[in-house]
């Protein structure tokens, strides 16, 4: 027994939207291109990762090793005892004015894309302690310091006690200064002290957490930045005067029952390994812009890009976060970031411009300007960088509103509107052989 005949297949359903968007992003070569710009901004991304744990880490210890580190200055302390009497532990005794300066001057040392907060600072402190006992006492004036990291380098270093110079020994165990001498009963015995030094990222005074204080003061003087910080556990400053390039921290308290930590973090330069690797990690989303607008000028142009074209575009768009990375590394980050935009824009706007001759090239460097130099200048500049996203989406916006009630326009998008047929201005025509004829 025969089997019965099959059905007639019905005839292809036209191809969907989803289909269709398929082929239009296959045609203008999207995602071959959008693949080397990843690829790109991916592997640049991950070296200036690494480069940013190996700044936090070996770097950062071959620059303390060469330059200095975080400074923590414990306040100095005196210990006592009556005079001529047998004694067997000195006693504390708190000082009853403790007036501190501090005047730092940034340096900043760089390292690859890394700025350390290098700085030279100069320390100027005076002490009074009032001799309340019943007799005359001897003391010891003991100035602590971290002589195991020599690269504070203390200099020029001056020690006066009751308007007299004099000298400081280096105590047995060598990370302090000491003093000896004797204060009368009921005076005023008063110290000053004074050196040069350098160090890195942050100042840190620490009073004696188990001595009240009197009449404490601290005067923090930055040049050369002003976007100061507080390390954790620190006190934070009473008032402060920030200024163009500058800042004044102040600390002032009358009594305290208990030392505290007084100090700042140090101003930085921009953490720029940061910042490329932002830029590299959203490099995508403006490129999509670009490629869409070079298709759109090849659907205007009637000249569609050959695959080679396109994926020399998408290089040299991801190569510019390779060669910001390396050139910042040996120069200033600003003249490198202008070097590369500019540079690789005017290649970008010449090619473009062979492309499609009767395209102006300034509409191309506007292109180049809209899709990489503003996104990119959002990230440099961080405190504005939602806002100048939000406007240049909105400019886009406004732009397709004014296109769009243009009358040549809307005949554009309605000729591609219609499946399967060619725009009317793009059909060519068949040509007519002599068989035909």
């Amino acid at each position: 027994m025969n089997a019965p005949p099959l059905p007639p297949r019905s005839p292809r359903a036209p191809d969907g939207a989803l289909r269709r968007a398929l082929r239009w992003l296959v045609a203008h070569h999207v995602f071959g291109s959008l693949f080397i710009v990843v690829f790109a901004t991916a592997v640049i991304a991950g070296q200036v990762a690494d480069r940013t744990d190996f700044a936090n880490s070996e770097l950062a210890a071959g620059v303390e090793d060469r330059w200095g580190a975080p400074v923590t200055q414990p306040a100095p302390s005196l210990r006592y005892v009556n005079s001529g009497t047998i004694f067997t532990e000195l006693k504390p005794l708190p000082f009853d004015q403790q007036h501190v300066q501090v005047k730092a001057q940034m340096n900043y040392r760089k390292r690859g894309l890394r700025y350390f907060s290098g700085f030279d600072f100069m320390l100027d402190a005076e002490y009074a302690v009032v001799n309340r006992e019943s007799n005359d006492i001897d003391v010891a004036f003991i100035f602590p310091i971290e002589m195991d990291k020599s690269q504070v380098l203390l200099s020029d270093l001056q020690f006066v006690v009751d308007g007299q110079e004099s000298s400081l020994d280096l105590g047995e165990s060598g990370n302090r200064l000491v003093w000896t001498g004797r204060i009368a009963k009921g005076s005023t015995a008063r110290f000053a002290i004074r050196y040069r030094a350098r160090g890195l990222d942050s100042f840190v005074y620490r009073l004696d957490p188990a001595l009240p204080a009197r009449d404490v003061s601290l005067h923090v003087a930055v040049e050369g930045g002003e976007n100061y910080d507080y390390p954790a556990g620190v006190l934070a400053a009473s008032s402060v005067t920030p200024e163009r390039d500058r800042v004044t921290l102040d600390w002032a308290f009358k009594s305290l029952e208990s030392g505290v930590n007084l100090g700042v973090i140090l101003p930085s330069e921009k953490t720029f390994d940061v910042m490329v690797s932002t830029m590299a990690s959203r490099a995508w989303v403006p490129f999509l812009a670009l490629l869409a607008l070079l298709s759109a000028l090849s659907l205007r142009h009637r000249r569609p890009m050959a695959v080679h074209e396109a994926y020399l575009l998408a290089a040299v768009y991801g190569f510019f976060f390779v060669l910001l990375s390396y050139l910042a590394a040996f120069m200033n980050f600003y003249a490198a970031y202008a070097i590369s935009a500019a540079g690789l824009g005017a290649a970008t706007v010449a090619y473009a411009r062979w492309l499609f001759p009767k395209e102006r090239a300034a509409v191309l460097a506007g292109l180049w300007g809209a899709t990489l130099v503003v996104p990119t200048g959002a990230v440099i500049l961080e405190g504005y960088t939602g806002l100048i996203y939000t406007l240049e989406i909105l400019a886009a916006l406004l732009g397709l509103m004014v296109l769009s009630t243009r009358a040549g326009v809307r005949a554009f998008l309605s000729d591609l509107s219609q499946p399967g047929e060619p725009p009317r201005a793009a059909a060519v025509a068949t040509p007519v052989t002599p068989e035909a004829s």
